[in-house]
């Protein structure tokens, strides 16, 4: 079953070399301004020039600010493309270079948690693999916490919990937290039934696997929900 991705991918534009350095030109020219401001303040007690100066640095940080934020939108663009290419590596450097702008951004410890998820499954050691899972849980629990009412970020908990670690009980509240506020989402009704199996709730699996043949459109999903539902069925 493909893991839970839900990404959406953004256009920005970039500004070029050329404004960049003539930007650069702007700024050295108005540090230049702002050092003769602060040298008249200090030698004449000019506050009014102290002001100015206050105001000037006020105007540099506030672009600089602008700029890390578009910087920080463009690193995440090259993430949630990178996700969708499946390049997970790369995916797992872009959040991470956003999220030195923007740290405590849920989302993008979201899509962090998410690249190292599924980093995992192709990891060659065994020690890789449980480290590629603890940062995964770290970051995608960090992005539930806070936002609570995001049932992708629930979902995906509970993926990392439950289907990766066997950890079922601790996945069973975020995974019912997700389709309570979202509770057609079939991607989340095939992880449900998988933990309710998992815990030998064969009921509510069946009730889940159900579900997803009445709720979705997607016929390979249907009959995998059914033939899911004939084999627990049938073990009763």
């Amino acid at each position: 079953m493909k893991k839970i991705i839900y990404l959406t991918l953004i256009s920005i534009s970039i500004l070029s070399c050329s404004n960049i350095d003539f930007q650069k030109y702007r700024n050295e020219a108005k540090l230049a301004e702002i050092y003769e401001l602060y040298q008249k303040g200090q030698n004449e007690e000019d506050d009014k020039a102290l002001i100015e100066v206050g105001k000037g640095y006020s105007a540099i940080i506030n672009q600089k600010i602008y700029a890390q934020d578009r910087q920080a939108a463009v690193y995440r663009t090259l993430g949630e493309r990178s996700l969708a290419k499946e390049q997970f590596g790369y995916a797992a450097k872009y959040f991470a270079e956003a999220l030195k702008i923007l740290p405590s951004s849920p989302y993008l410890r979201y899509g962090l948690g998410i690249s190292y998820m599924n980093l995992s499954e192709s990891a060659d050691t065994a020690e890789k693999k449980k480290d590629f899972i603890e940062k995964a849980e770290s970051n995608i629990k960090f992005a539930a916490e806070q936002s609570e009412r995001n049932p992708n970020y629930h979902a995906a908990l509970a993926s990392i919990l439950g289907i990766h670690q066997d950890r079922y009980e601790e996945a069973l509240p975020e995974i019912e937290t997700a389709l309570r506020l979202r509770p057609d989402n079939v991607n989340y009704l095939f992880v449900a039934a998988r933990i309710y199996y998992s815990l030998g709730d064969n009921e509510n699996a069946i009730a889940a696997y159900s579900k997803i043949i009445n709720v979705s459109d997607d016929g390979v999903a249907k009959k995998q929900a059914e033939a899911n539902m004939r084999r627990l069925m049938g073990s009763k």
